[in-house]
């Protein structure tokens, strides 16, 4: 088959999975991932059209293929490694016990209800908290320019509601990413264990929690938890709220540890 015809079949089929997600505001990123590998793929195209009468464009298309190649072998090696510690850390009779749980803040939705992935959160922390009646949770996210209110009041309201009682709720409502709420979520729960009586040696030591989120985050939260707090890396995966959301969001995690590691962030 025609090397061309090929990448104008890649180009095309990205660019519709990309028109199908763009739409919807959860897979947006998704669609936006995709539609960057259609323009990649119709650039490699045209190159290859162009080699024969310009040294530029021979070299262009070799480029071309290293990189697609490299996307698909680190976007493979990196889902191996997020479904890995997914299935590691759900692969449990029981949720485990922990004295405390952090649930991990997501996008408000207009009304103030939690959108789908947190509400997904937010149902395993019930699940934990019923199951262990002891423990506490700490609902970590602030508050975003298009919402009405902080990620972690949200939590509180959809918690408390299923009966949870608000004095076993922690609120962090200063965090904007993923590393402030670890960090916030460590200096919260080091002040609850000394306002309960335990000295500041104790409370140093006992400091622990449990990261609660969805599954395609929770290779990257445990990660930085190790890194940020240095704390051992514990967690419960959420599920993805949605099927159509499956690939969107895997692609934004793809992009996010890559990140990490290529900035030294990951190591």
């Amino acid at each position: 088959m025609n090397e061309r015809k090929v990448w104008m079949g890649l180009a095309m089929l990205f660019a519709l999975g990309g028109a199908v997600q763009l739409p919807w505001a959860p897979s947006r990123f998704g669609g936006i991932f995709f539609l960057a590998l259609a323009v990649g793929c119709a650039g490699e195209w045209y190159v290859l059209g162009k080699r024969r009468q310009c040294r530029i464009c021979a070299a262009l298309s070799v480029l071309g293929r290293v990189l697609f190649g490299l996307v698909v072998l680190s976007f493979t090696v990196i889902q191996i490694g997020v479904i890995g510690v997914h299935t590691a850390a759900n692969d449990t009779a029981s949720l485990p016990a922990h004295r405390y749980y952090l649930v991990l803040g997501a996008r408000v939705n207009p009304d103030g209800q939690p959108s789908a992935a947190l509400a997904a959160r937010c149902d395993t922390a019930v699940a934990a908290l019923r199951t262990h009646p002891e423990s506490k949770a700490v609902l970590s996210g602030g508050q975003g320019s298009n919402e009405p209110c902080t990620e972690a009041q949200a939590m509180f309201r959809y918690i408390t509601a299923q009966g949870i009682a608000p004095e076993r709720l922690l609120l962090e409502q200063q965090s904007t990413n993923t590393i402030e709420n670890l960090r916030y979520a460590q200096e919260l729960v080091y002040h609850d264990l000394l306002a309960q009586g335990y000295g500041e040696e104790y409370a140093e030591k006992a400091v622990d929690f449990c990261i609660i989120t969805n599954d395609y985050h929770l290779a990257r939260a445990c990660r930085l938890m190790q890194r940020s707090t240095g704390l051992t890396p514990s967690g419960i995966p959420a599920p993805t709220p949605y099927p159509g959301q499956w690939v969107s969001v895997r692609c934004r995690e793809y992009c996010s540890i890559l990140g990490l590691m290529l900035t030294g962030r990951w190591w």
